[in-house]
């Protein structure tokens, strides 16, 4: 006799409770929220006479089963049944599923999630001294460490790395690139024998989208480096600001001055004659202008570089009349859109 009934999503009309791939899970008479993807009490009727019958022992035809739907009909959702006596995974699924369940970020997660997450992650073996990921390059996983320590490194001044710190396991890197778009910020160097497992871009932008309680871990790691990077704006007030991309990304600067709502002028050159201009005003972009005739472009193009000179001239008032229109957090996330665009099709190395 099944302990518990599987209701698999197979296809969906519509359907604004389910996708393709959710499971509800029943035993009865309870319905098992701890492992459902989602829950509709019309679905939950409609199943329960076909739950009924496979829990005592009775056989269900192979056929997708439709809800009655909602929305006048309209939108519906077809389930396959599957009775579960008790849940097994082969040894090398058992371990990473341990493993996952031993690490804060992923500890909170039900069951159900971290089996959907299992199958896409990679384990890695790095030996001492290999260089994990290199300094900006783009952002191409997330890994965590499941055995050993990497040092953290940045070049110096002198062209010497510089080690900023060292990672445990648990600890995880690789992930600030993913969530601002920009290139690696720090090299990432094995400090002897290094195990990880390693979700790749592709499949982590979807596992944000799936699981809010990864979202907000990771939203809360973003903030805590911006606060960390703007907090040389907000506490020179009155002083100007200088610096170069290899300490603080182009995507990380903008959103300094933009999250601590500073007025004043941010000029960046580079290699080739290449420089934009941006005077803020609250920490919006007030006015843009560069080397190339179209600023805007020039500004997509800005938040692609990887090295440079910046200066932050902070001012009381703008200048003049506005310039420039354009909402400052909706031009950091086209230029991420499509410096995504560019890896996928190869035209970003």
């Amino acid at each position: 006799m099944a302990r518990k009934i599987a209701a698999l999503v197979e296809q969906v009309h519509d359907c604004p409770v389910f996708k393709v791939g959710d499971k509800m899970t029943l035993s009865l008479p309870e319905v098992v929220t701890d492992e459902c993807d989602a829950v509709c009490a019309i679905a939950v009727a409609d199943l329960l006479p076909w739950t009924i019958k496979l829990t005592a022992g009775g056989a269900l035809a192979e056929r997708v089963l439709l809800c009655r739907g909602c929305r006048g009909g309209k939108a519906q959702a077809g389930f396959h049944l599957e009775g579960q006596v008790e849940v097994s995974r082969d040894a090398q699924k058992t371990r990473k599923f341990v493993s996952l369940r031993s690490i804060p970020m992923f500890a909170s997660l039900p069951d159900r999630q971290l089996d959907k997450i299992i199958p896409m992650i990679q384990d890695d073996e790095h030996a001492d001294g290999v260089r994990i990921i290199e300094f900006g390059e783009p952002g191409k996983a997330l890994s965590i460490i499941v055995r050993g320590q990497v040092e953290v490194l940045k070049p110096g001044e002198d062209g010497q790395d510089k080690l900023l710190g060292v990672l445990s396991a648990g600890e995880c890197f690789g992930e600030m690139s993913l969530l601002t778009g920009d290139p690696c910020s720090a090299t990432i160097r094995a400090k002897g024998a290094v195990r990880t497992m390693t979700v790749l871009k592709r499949d982590f932008d979807g596992l944000l989208a799936r699981n809010p309680v990864l979202n907000r871990y990771f939203s809360k790691l973003l903030a805590l480096r911006l606060n960390k990077m703007s907090k040389q704006f907000s506490d020179e007030t009155s002083k100007a600001v200088t610096g170069n991309l290899t300490m603080i990304g182009p995507t990380e600067l903008v959103q300094a001055i933009t999250v601590t709502s500073r007025t004043g002028t941010l000029r960046i050159t580079a290699a080739g004659g290449r420089w934009v201009e941006l005077f803020f005003h609250e920490g919006q972009i007030w006015s843009l202008a560069a080397a190339d005739p179209d600023a805007e472009e020039a500004f997509y193009d800005f938040l692609t570089w990887t090295d440079g000179q910046f200066g932050f001239q902070p001012a009381e008032r703008p200048p003049a009349e506005r310039g420039f229109f354009k909402d400052t957090t909706s031009l950091l996330l086209e230029g991420m859109r499509r410096q995504d665009e560019g890896s996928q099709t190869g035209l970003v190395e």
